[in-house]
């Protein structure tokens, strides 16, 4: 009997307190589970910082048009999408997909983000792909027609990330001469891109060249050849995005930013 006078029964009290704990930890499992998975990712990814985050709402993409030759002594008019005027070094050529254009590099705000970064991004439309606001027209070679862009673009062998078709130029391009590719390109960066059954394991084992390969975790299309693919590359890197189908930068844009900030950072010399 307690002082009281009331009698306390401490299993009746330990059974009440264990059944109020399962209870609330049920109810909050999927939001403890988020939380752990939340700090997880943060302790494993390098993020932007918050001030180049907030420079980059100030800033203002504006588009142009470059006339690039191409086959018979022909020109096309080619969509360029850019921060002006340029706030650092360091070039970054963003390619697209069949379904997708230069607008959607805009729209998820890359192009402001790495320019607040310090670096010089520029998006294009390609001539061919069911969005372009490019004249869309037969280039012929398609390696050769990115390397007349990137000359009139004025960029110094850019970072090339290459979305899904885009594959379809940046990977002639690069391996237009293995041995001077750095004097191309600095890195690359594909995303789940076509045309990698073309070159062999042997080809890629001679391509050396920073390459961050990024796919998503539900790509069942392009993604799974693509990857094992490039993973014959000797300096690469392998990301997949949770959550993301085959358009991995639309799906999970910040995460898609994050790995490409981490990716400048660790083989770029201009990299802030």
């Amino acid at each position: 009997m307690s002082p009281s006078g009331i009698h306390v029964n401490k299993t009746v009290i330990f059974f009440i307190l264990a059944i109020t704990v399962i209870i609330v930890v049920y109810k909050n499992y999927k939001y403890i589970g988020t939380f752990l998975k939340s700090e997880e990712k943060k302790e494993g990814m390098t993020s932007i910082p918050q001030d180049a985050l907030d420079k980059a709402k100030t800033l203002k993409v504006e588009e142009r048009k470059v006339k690039v030759e191409i086959k018979d002594g022909k020109s096309v008019a080619i969509v360029v999408r850019e921060v002006v005027p340029s706030l650092g070094a360091g070039d970054i050529l963003f390619l697209h997909g069949q379904v997708f254009s230069s607008k959607n590099w805009e729209e998820i705000h890359t192009l402001t983000i790495f320019s607040a970064l310090g670096y010089h991004p520029v998006a294009v439309d390609l001539p061919d792909g069911a969005k372009t606001e490019s004249e869309k027209t037969d280039v012929g070679d398609k390696g050769l027609f990115l390397e007349k862009l990137i000359s009139a673009l004025k960029l110094t062998a850019p970072v090339i990330v290459s979305p899904s078709m885009s594959g379809g130029y940046s990977l002639p391009y690069l391996f237009k001469d293995p041995s001077a590719v750095l004097k191309r390109s600095r890195g690359f960066v594909p995303v789940a891109p076509v045309a990698t059954g073309d070159y062999t394991a042997e080809d890629y084992k001679n391509l050396h060249i920073p390459t961050a390969i990024v796919y998503g975790e539900k790509d069942q299309t392009i993604g799974p050849v693509s990857t094992k693919n490039l993973q014959n590359l000797p300096d690469s890197e392998k990301h997949e995005i949770k959550g993301a189908g085959h358009p991995a930068w639309i799906d999970e844009p910040e995460e898609f930013h994050n790995i490409l900030y981490k990716f400048l950072r660790k083989n770029l010399s201009t990299a802030p």
